[in-house]
């Protein structure tokens, strides 16, 4: 039945009549009661008209309201269907209940079936704020959510994705190239074979350029500078940067001794700042042993990344570098009241000959310089060395508690031998400077001080004592010189990393023993203080014991989980191994004295050994490096260094 709703006419009609039917019953009747009667049911008559009025006019809404609801779902069921947004429903327990033609658009294979594989994978994936990205048939989509509702729907990011892809791979990137070796060869041809290699080197640079797409200026005859985008520094690394190799095949074709060293960075904008870390990168590798590229962005979060180093470093400093270095340490060492020298946690020789150098070299300059040490963590040979040094009394030595309560502000540190903040003497210690110099023969790697002000590492070099023997001989001072007991130290330290000069060893080498000789180096001292225990010599000689062959060429041993060994055995047993026949690489796994797995590893020339270390948390340089494990068990840090030592000789075959 239809509704009728009355309009204002229809009311003034009523009311008309309602005054007439009202109008006769008073003239009709006489008494009141009728008339109460009659105007009772006009009132009631009007009440209930109302009433109707009222339910036909909510009645109207509500219609009005379904009405508005049905046209907006059809509109919204048809807009679903054209748009170009795929939208999925689904139920509680994630069963498809309904999609629309886009999404089977989507979705459809080539058989012309709905993929449900394909949906149900993407929707069980975690979803981070409601939304996520997601790869169909190489286009990519923008998945939302709306959990309301259980529907899913998938906007195609292809064009924005692609631009943000264009974006990143369009950032600029510098690169330093520096040719190793070229100063010491500069030095030892003629003229014209200068020329000649030269040319190679222009040459090569050019042609590398060429095809690769690169913008290149040579700044001097070993440096150049490169411009390019991400994507070609992309290609480069997933080549991993082959071109060194083939630099360094090239060169040995001509019998020079020369290889690459590259520095890349990359970042949005700021080209200085990209430049500045292109250039620290280069500086890197170079101290890293050559041979190598660094690529870090240039952003302070993110971690750098090595290419390359698969030969053993050579020689690349020079004497002016050497000159150079004097003057600034001792500048700097002007600047402070106090030096303090420190080593590496448990002493070697070669760290403790260091320090006695670099004691002598900071007094010559300022007067306060010390020698600390840890007297709980010593070794035998050590221990003598330190109560030689002490009843001498030309070196100051502390004992590292009592040097922590002189520090002060202007006081500088010096840590020789080493490079990472985690393997030296004292954590506490080190942080109580604000000022670091570091002097050392390793490859630098990750955890390097914060606070170094000067750094100079020189891998090609035999040893830390080495080093600072050289950097005496320029100071040439007449203050003080090197006594007998500190040169037979530095003497020791320097036949500790070579094995009794022979390996590692170059001219340089033979000139600094020839120096310390000269000032009064005793072999028999030397005997001595460096002579082995009997029981560090049976335990060596368990270590070796347990040594077994990964390859022939290879050999691993790892000690009993119930025996401990100090870290001076445990790296002596590494290098007695390699004297072995046909061996290029040894490592030593063992728990030492601190109740922590030590590995020491060594190498010839054909495996880096500093890279497998590097993996395994430690570090060193290309053949001589360590890692230590605080917490594991020796079989399976044994099965993880097995591993590592076939990845490393593959990675060399690829190389």
């Amino acid at each position: 039945m239809k509704k009728f709703r009355l309009a204002p006419i229809h009311f003034m009609m009523v009311g008309i009549l309602s005054f007439g039917f009202v109008a006769i019953a008073v003239g009709f009747f006489r008494s009141q009661f009728p008339l109460l009667v009659v105007l009772s049911v006009v009132l009631v008559f009007w009440v209930a008209l109302a009433i109707y009025q009222q339910q036909i006019y909510e009645l109207d809404d509500l219609e009005q309201i379904q009405y508005i609801n049905n046209q907006a779902e059809a509109s919204l069921a048809s807009l679903l269907d054209k748009m170009p947004v795929g939208v999925v429903k689904v139920d509680q327990d994630g069963t498809i209940e309904w999609f629309n033609p886009y999404a089977e658009l989507i979705f459809t294979k080539e058989d012309g079936d709905f993929d449900n594989e394909v949906i149900q994978k993407i929707l069980k994936t975690p979803f981070e704020d409601g939304g996520k990205l997601a790869t169909v048939a190489d286009k990519r989509y923008a998945v939302y959510l709306d959990q309301s509702s259980n529907v899913f729907y998938f906007f195609d990011a292809s064009n924005e994705y692609n631009a943000t892809i264009e974006l990143a791979t369009t950032r600029p990137v510098i690169g330093v190239v520096s040719v190793d070796n070229y100063d010491d060869l500069e030095n030892q041809i003629s003229d014209s074979d200068i020329s000649n290699i030269n040319s190679f080197i222009a040459n090569f640079v050019a042609d590398f350029s060429k095809n690769y797409q690169l913008f290149y200026r040579r700044t001097a005859p070993d440096r150049f500078y490169l411009f390019t985008d991400y994507t070609v520094l992309s290609r480069l690394m997933a080549e991993k940067f082959s071109i060194i190799e083939t630099f360094r095949m090239e060169a040995k074709e001509k019998n020079l001794s020369l290889t690459l060293s590259m520095g890349f960075s990359y970042g949005d904008g700021q080209h200085d700042e990209i430049g500045k870390v292109a250039l620290l990168n280069l500086n890197l590798a170079e101290v890293r042993g050559g041979d190598q590229v660094v690529v870090k962005e240039n952003d302070e979060t993110k971690d750098p990344i090595y290419f390359g180093g698969g030969t053993a470093s050579t020689v690349k400093r020079t004497r002016t570098r050497t000159r150079a270095m004097m003057t600034a340490l001792s500048d700097k060492m002007k600047s402070a009241d106090q030096v303090f020298i420190v080593g590496h946690k448990r002493l070697d020789m070669d760290a403790l000959g260091a320090s006695v150098g670099m004691q002598l070299f900071a007094q010559n300059v300022m007067g306060k310089a010390y020698v600390v040490y840890d007297p709980d963590d010593l070794g035998a040979d050590i221990t003598r060395a330190i109560n030689a040094l002490d009843e001498e009394g030309s070196t100051n030595l502390l004992v590292v508690s009592d040097a922590m309560t002189l520090v002060t502000k202007r006081s500088l540190l010096v840590m020789v031998d080493h490079s990472k903040t985690a393997l030296t003497l004292s954590k506490e210690f080190y942080d109580l400077f604000d000022q670091t110099i570091v002097i050392d023969h390793h490859r630098r790697d990750e955890d390097f001080p914060k606070t170094a002000v000067i750094t100079y590492i020189e891998s090609g070099a035999s040893s830390a004592s080495e080093l600072v023997t050289e950097l005496i001989q320029f100071q040439n001072s007449k203050q003080s010189r090197l006594s007998k007991i500190q040169s037979s130290i530095l003497m020791a330290g320097i036949m500790l990393d070579t094995k009794n000069f022979s390996s590692r060893v170059t001219s340089r080498t033979f000139d600094v023993a020839s120096y310390l000789r000269t000032r009064g180096s005793d072999s028999v001292l030397i005997q001595e203080i460096s002579a082995t225990d009997f029981d560090e010599y049976r335990a060596i000689n368990e270590l070796i014991l347990k040594g077994e062959r990964l390859l022939p060429h290879v050999i691993v041993a790892v000690a009993d989980e119930s025996q401990t060994y100090s870290t001076v055995v445990i790296s002596k047993a590494a290098d007695t191994m390699l004297t072995m026949s046909h061996i290029e690489a040894t490592f030593v796994v063992a728990k030492n004295t601190a109740g922590f797995i030590s590995i020491s590893a060594r190498s010839r020339s054909k495996v880096n050994v500093q890279r497998v270390m590097e993996e395994m948390g430690g570090g060193g340089h290309f053949n001589l490096a360590a890692a230590q494990i605080e917490n594991g068990d020796l079989t399976q840090v044994g099965q993880q260094l097995h591993h590592k030592i076939l990845n490393e000789l593959i990675r060399n075959k690829e190389e």
